[in-house]
């Protein structure tokens, strides 16, 4: 630390604690050497005021600090060489010790001076520091009233879980303060929900925000709204359960670093949401919906330092149904046929079970492959869909017509080897070894109508279950469809003045 004329030595000194010792029996060694040098001028007979330049230098360069005390009292060069003649050397002397006794007072005030400077420094971040007090502190939290609308659904993507849309966004809280009546300003501490996205995919998204104040009715309250439009790629989690019946969540979830402890969200039902269909680029494959869903959640950290925050979660979703045309002509019927197709088999005789078995063998391979085709549209997933479930059916109906045929293909030659070597005794030994077929075209003729009435049942059934469970969704949609147009156009007649106004 570099000492000159205006710094404080002892300030330094108080940041340099550890050395403070070693600086002060410095000092005192120093002070010893000038007293000595003192007496010597002092015995040689010089005056006082040769001693003078030598006061000043001890001065200047030892207590940078010390001019200031001796500001206070007389200066030394104010004195005459006329009133310092009758001084004795003694008397001289004893004015230097009183010098420098006054010297070492003003260093120990200084030191003093220091010390209190430290103690309100410490009391002043201490009372910068969050009391215990104030942390425990709780707020009631803050309403937010949201509200969605969907300006556009772009492409949806089944394959990699994913769609395109444009999306405004509106949140609104309650405020009582009339400096905010001209402009919302976020930068000057004042409230802000600091929403984020959370399944936006990359550097896709497009974010603008803006805010707006109303006046209210309440009390002089003022509402606050802050507007968002996302427009981007966001990811979506596919259920294909009921594919290709299946009806699609489209949804933007939002959160905040804000705890449940300070907001939590509320729909907004005076600013109804929706969906805006004029604008649906991939309206040949889906059906779209008219009306927004709202679900709050909360999830945790479980990374961050505060495991205990919990933060609450905002999902809008909006629905889409797909048009099954496509699939129910070019999967379900093309299946249907090629599982219809193998019952032609039993029109063969049995004693041809290998052109039997080389048709259902060809047809089951032909579906196989027809399956592994219908799914390239689709994501890998571990669960089964409708179209799998049908498909794996009538492969697994192919497996047991063509066990059939060899099972009726080994009972034939079985009967022409005991035929060849039995010796007929009765009549019903003689007709079975003139006509082996008899007895298997029997069996041949109950195992057809058995596994065409379990075709026909089951067919019959699949029919059931797609109108009973997946369609069903469908018809809810479409109830709430009817609901949410219904609200809008009370709440557009409510709002109506009368005509006589």
């Amino acid at each position: 630390m570099a000492l000159n004329g205006t710094n404080n030595l002892l300030f330094g000194a108080a940041h340099f604690h550890p050395t403070l010792s070693s600086f002060r029996r410095q000092t005192v060694n120093t002070e010893e050497q000038d007293i000595s040098r003192i007496d010597q001028l002092a015995s040689s007979a010089q005056s006082f005021q040769t001693m003078i330049p030598l006061i000043s230098l001890c001065t200047s360069t030892s207590y940078p600090r010390l001019e200031q005390f001796l500001g206070k009292k007389p200066s030394i060069s104010a004195i005459t060489s006329s009133s310092c003649k009758g001084l004795a050397a003694s008397a001289s002397l004893c004015q230097l010790n009183d010098l420098f006794s006054q010297t070492s007072c003003s260093i120990s005030k200084s030191n003093v001076q220091d010390e209190t400077m430290n103690k309100s420094s410490r009391s002043y971040t201490e009372s910068r520091r969050p009391s215990a007090t104030n942390s425990h502190e709780k707020h009631p939290p803050i309403e937010i009233l949201v509200r969605c609308i969907f300006l556009r659904v772009g492409e949806i993507d089944t394959l990699n879980e994913r769609y395109t849309s444009e999306i405004f966004f509106e949140a609104s809280w309650l405020i009582k303060d009339p400096k905010t009546e001209l402009e919302y300003d976020t930068q000057a501490d004042n409230f802000n929900p600091q929403l984020v996205v959370l399944n936006n995919m990359g550097d896709s998204l497009r974010h603008d925000k803006w805010y707006s104040i109303n006046k209210t009715n309440a009390n002089g309250l003022l509402e606050i709204t802050e507007h968002h439009k996302f427009k981007g790629i966001f990811w979506e989690r596919m259920e294909l359960n009921h594919f290709p019946y299946d009806v699609q969540e489209l949804s933007i979830s939002l959160t905040t670093p804000l705890t449940i402890n300070d907001i939590y969200f509320v729909e907004n039902k005076q600013k109804p949401s929706g969906v805006n269909r004029t604008v649906f680029s991939d309206q040949q494959s889906w059906h779209l919906y008219e009306h927004v869903e709202f679900s709050f959640e909360q999830y945790r950290e479980e990374y961050s330092l505060d495991y205990d925050q919990i933060h609450p979660v905002l999902i809008c979703t909006c629905h889409v149904g797909r048009k099954c045309g496509y699939y129910i002509w070019n999967a379900y019927f093309l299946i249907f046929l090629i599982t219809s197709s193998s019952l032609c088999t039993f029109a063969i005789p049995p004693s041809n079970s290998h052109g039997r078995l080389q048709i259902t063998c060809t047809l089951l391979l032909t579906s196989v492959t027809f399956r592994w085709v219908v799914n390239k549209s689709l994501p890998t997933i571990s669960y089964l869909t409708a179209l799998d479930v049908y498909a794996i059916a009538s492969i697994v109906a192919l497996c047991i017509i063509n066990v059939f045929h060899g099972v009726v293909s080994y009972l034939y030659y079985n009967q022409i080897y005991l035929a060849t070597y039995l010796t007929p005794t009765n009549t019903s030994e003689l007709q079975l070894s003139l006509y082996p077929e008899y007895s298997i075209c029997r069996i041949d003729r109950y195992g057809f109508l058995i596994l065409s009435f379990i075709f026909c049942l089951y067919q019959i059934l699949i029919l059931l279950w797609t109108f009973w469970k997946p369609y069903k969704r469908r018809r809810s949609m479409k109830r709430k469809d009817e609901k949410n147009r219904a609200e809008f156009m009370n709440k557009i007649s409510n709002s109506e003045p009368p005509s006589g106004i």
